[in-house]
């Protein structure tokens, strides 16, 4: 009966490893997840994936071979027998792999493979290789570097990277094992013919002397191979790998494309094949971590990994200010709005604007960090992935970036077919819902809304927020930003699921984002007073029938036009054409046209 590789997951067959140069050599050095050394023949050494996957400061994990509460797993490694990035296996690996239909995936550089299966080590071929112990057999291959068979003793690397074409289960293969054997350990131990290129290393520092002659002036390729190298020296940290490729001799203009960057990235770090488990996790039991932590006695926070949250206010109103300071503080542990938050980094995905836009937006919000740098954090949308559900593109994303826990959807909007027909906005937030959860991540959209006009209000609640009923109900943390009686402040209403509506006011200053009190409204009789004061002045100055005009001596120009609107609708001011004429007793028109 074969078995999932997350059940395997579960047992306590795993290790931590780094790279280290031993003996001169470079090695995969197995650790546990507590930083000391492990043995690969040592079970007491062994953790579960889980508290390797938790731990830091490592290039990766491994499974141990051999048979582990009554599970056993052989492993068979190739070396050198393709390319992950053009997809390409030597034939006889191809053939062999297919063959052994077992879990399989790329080795962690992308020109290997390994295969998982369920078997015991043949007993006839232990010992079988001089100098070594433990379950093992080495032979070169006929067209790839050597192949590798091990068991008992030993530990493989681990990917991810799921060959899409084998058993995404691990099988039972004993026949098949015990016949490979048989057939490696006849093998010749000659040199194979290797498919790539020469070393590693000699592929990296071709490419860093700005050596392009093993891609036939394919710039493109290039930049995949050196890519795929700093994936594996960088651990796939995303954001080093970009700075690293621009300050290497591949610069182009080509690169100054956001777009081709990342892309390529994402490519190199998944070996060129995106896996998506449409499986919905069982974690409904699991505590919820907020990115933005709940106040001293209140049940909920802001933004919790897992769930969609939504921004929304129009155009100006200050969405992607607000977004940014949360998200800068959170990345730094620092305290925001008066909450603490959890240490996260975040990616912003630009939908409704262009990267100079919002680089202009970030020079505005004087946050104490580089643009730049806040700037490497931030993707523009291309075209084709602008047609695409926003679920798929932002799950391969976050594949292409592991570790960052907040995702900013800027233009959410746009992304959605209709915003009226409640069926449409559900189908949006139920895919997002599906890759926050599967990820255990925190997906934030922004919504816009029109422009708002003198004293309009958008906060209603969350059953109305920004005009569908899908958007508050489908949601966690809604979030609307509204404009004020101070044209130079904004409020904004916190409405988590289910917890008291909080209330901010903020405006800017030379410091950026500042919080501030609610501005109060105008008082109605200092106003009317005001607009008499302003008509006084105006009519003192403006005989009857002639045009008005404003000028500095009658105050504001602001409390001018809103006296003009007022004396016109009470049929002190006529307009003819696109001028204003202060009116005759009675109502008569006058101006250009008019009959005297």
């Amino acid at each position: 009966m074969q078995i999932s590789i997350d059940a395997v997951k579960k047992q306590r067959r795993f290790v931590c490893w780094n790279r280290e140069v031993v003996k001169g050599k470079e090695t995969k050095v197995p650790y546990m997840p507590s930083g000391c050394h492990a043995k690969s023949n040592g079970p007491a050494t062994w953790s579960t994936y889980a508290e390797c996957e938790a731990a830091t400061g490592f290039d990766g994990i491994g499974i141990v071979l051999g048979r582990v509460d009554g599970v056993p797993v052989t492993g068979v490694d190739f070396d050198e027998c393709c390319d992950a990035f053009e997809g390409h296996f030597t034939p006889e690996s191809r053939k062999t792999i297919i063959a052994l239909d077992s879990y399989s995936e790329y080795s962690p550089n992308g020109y290997g493979a390994h295969v998982l299966c369920l078997a015991d080590f043949p007993e006839e071929y232990r010992g079988v290789n001089t100098g070594k112990k433990g379950d093992s057999i080495v032979r070169p291959g006929p067209d790839f570097k050597q192949i590798e068979i091990k068991g008992s003793g030993f530990y493989f690397t681990l990917s991810g990277r799921h060959l899409s074409k084998t058993p995404a289960d691990l099988m039972p293969r004993q026949e098949q094992i015990n016949a490979l054997c048989k057939h490696v350990a006849g093998m010749q131990a000659k040199p194979g013919i290797v498919v790539s290129a020469g070393t590693e290393e000699e592929k990296y520092r071709k490419l860093m002397a700005g050596d392009l002659s093993d891609f036939d002036g394919d710039h493109s390729r290039a930049d995949l191979t050196l890519c795929n190298l700093l994936a594996r020296r960088l651990n796939n940290n995303s954001y080093a790998i970009d700075a690293a490729w621009l300050k290497s001799p591949l610069y182009r203009e080509k690169l100054e494309r956001e777009d081709y960057r990342s892309m390529t990235i994402l490519k190199a770090i998944k070996g060129g094949a995106l896996v998506f488990d449409e499986e919905e996790p069982m974690d409904e039991d699991a505590p919820t971590i907020w990115t933005i932590q709940p106040l001293p006695k209140r049940e909920e926070g802001w933004f919790p990994l897992g769930e969609v949250s939504l921004v929304g206010g129009p155009s100006g109103a200050g969405k992607t200010h607000s977004l940014l300071r949360m998200a800068e503080d959170a990345r730094q542990g620092r305290e925001t709005y008066g909450h603490a938050t959890t240490a996260s980094d975040y990616c912003l995905l630009l939908h409704d604007r262009s990267s100079a836009s919002m680089r202009r937006t970030c020079n505005a919000a004087k946050l104490p960090v580089p643009v730049d740098e806040i700037m490497s954090r931030v993707i523009r949308l291309t075209r084709a992935q602008q047609k695409e559900r926003p679920a798929a593109v932002i799950e391969a994303m976050i594949q292409s970036r592991p570790g960052v826990k907040l995702w900013i959807l800027e233009g959410l909007d746009f992304w959605t077919p209709d915003l009226h027909k409640l069926d449409a906005v559900g189908d949006v937030l139920d895919e997002l819902q599906r890759v926050a959860k599967q990820y255990r991540v925190a997906i934030v959209g922004t919504l816009g809304s029109p422009k708002q006009k003198e004293n309009d209000r958008y906060a209603s609640g969350r059953d109305q927020f920004m005009g569908s009923v899908a958007f508050g109900r489908k949601s966690e943390t809604c979030i609307s930003i509204e404009k004020t009686a101070d044209k130079n402040v904004r409020k904004m209403n916190v409405m988590p699921r289910n917890t008291a509506k909080e209330e901010f006011f903020f405006t800017w200053t030379d410091a950026g984002l500042t919080l501030t009190t609610e501005p109060s409204e105008p008082d109605t009789k200092d106003e009317n007073s005001a607009l008499a004061r302003m008509e006084a002045q105006v009519f003192a100055a403006t005989p009857v029938g002639e045009e008005l005009k404003y000028h500095k001596h009658f105050g504001s120009a602001s409390a001018f036009f809103r006296w003009r609107r007022v004396a016109q609708a009470e049929g002190k001011v006529t307009l003819s054409g696109k001028k204003y004429y202060r009116a005759y007793a009675g109502g008569v028109e006058c101006g250009e046209d008019a009959v005297q």
